[in-house]
């Protein structure tokens, strides 16, 4: 008889890397009636128990419940009867001022002056369902975004989230030294949002004189809670610096590849009347195209520092 010896060092040094969830799991929180709950193992918690109406206040505790929450989940999602979209810039305010970002193709709410109107059925472009970060073009993007069902699909339509913090950890930590060596380009024509997005061409030059392309760290540090992440994402980033060009793709499907893995994703089911925000500092995202001809009408608020 043999028997055999089992080596668990040498099982983890040759097998694929598996995330510490201790890390990102949390317990449910409560503040007065309001609790927050993991939506998933790594990414995401649900909102319970918030009311924002012309006559209730969040008390400072709350916020701060909210504002934890948001920083350790990534994003949070607002059960329908939270807020309306009359009040929704009250919700957003919680985190900061909302800040009207649009395209002829999401064109500006009218029920407040600082959202912008997602509608599917005349929205042609498919730029959200490619993997991004909004507006990381630019050299200061907003750190937060908020969206707000009106109208959703009673079947599909739902958004992915990845952790871009969990997928750095999904990375050997020796490629990890290389990749923080190198820097890319993000170009927001990258896979023709802008394009697709200015049909006449003195708009379209002009967008593409407001936002040159800028030069980008591989791998960044999330400003308040310290820890590292993946910055490149398949909208935005062009190419590697530094590398030739086979090496710079390879380099991109090997980050790509982390970010789409299950383990670091939600997929968040909407329904009339959600609200959510996330970190768009933490978090990539890209819509799923599922729900055929159903209509599918959110608001949209790109949310900067007060």
């Amino acid at each position: 008889m043999y028997g055999i010896v089992v080596d668990n060092e040498k099982l983890d040094r040759i097998q694929p890397r598996i995330l510490d969830i201790s890390r990102y799991l949390g317990s449910p929180a409560e503040v007065g009636r309001v609790t927050v709950t993991p939506y998933s193992p790594t990414v995401g918690a649900r909102v319970s128990g918030l009311r924002i109406d012309e006559d209730g206040d969040v008390t400072p505790a709350v916020r701060t419940l909210l504002y934890d929450a948001l920083l350790r989940y990534g994003f949070l999602s607002f059960e329908p009867g939270t807020v309306d979209v009359a009040r929704f810039e009250r919700l957003v305010s919680l985190f900061g001022k909302a800040k009207l970002m649009n395209t002829p193709y999401t064109p500006e709410t009218g029920k407040s002056g600082q959202l912008n109107t997602i509608d599917a059925s005349t929205k042609k472009t498919r730029m959200n369902y490619i993997w991004h970060m909004d507006q990381v073009f630019q050299p200061t993007s907003p750190p937060y975004t908020a969206l707000l069902g009106e109208t959703m699909p009673a079947l599909g339509g739902d958004t992915l989230f990845a952790n871009a913090t969990a997928a750095y950890d999904l990375l050997d930590p020796l490629l990890t030294a290389y990749l923080e060596t190198l820097t890319a380009v993000h170009d927001a024509d990258t896979m023709g949002y802008l394009t697709l997005a200015y049909h006449d061409l003195d708009a379209r030059a002009e967008q593409r004189r407001k936002y040159p392309p800028i030069e980008v760290p591989l791998i960044r540090t999330h400003p308040e809670t310290g820890r590292k992440q993946i910055f490149v994402n398949e909208l935005y980033t062009h190419r590697i610096l530094g590398v030739s060009r086979r090496t710079s793709q390879s380099l991109l499907d090997v980050l790509f590849d982390a970010l789409s893995a299950p383990e670091v994703q939600a997929r968040h089911r909407w329904e009339d009347g959600t609200a959510l925000i996330w970190d768009n500092r933490t978090v990539q995202h890209r819509g799923v195209p599922d729900f055929g001809t159903q209509r599918r009408i959110m608001h949209r608020a790109l949310v900067l520092p007060d």
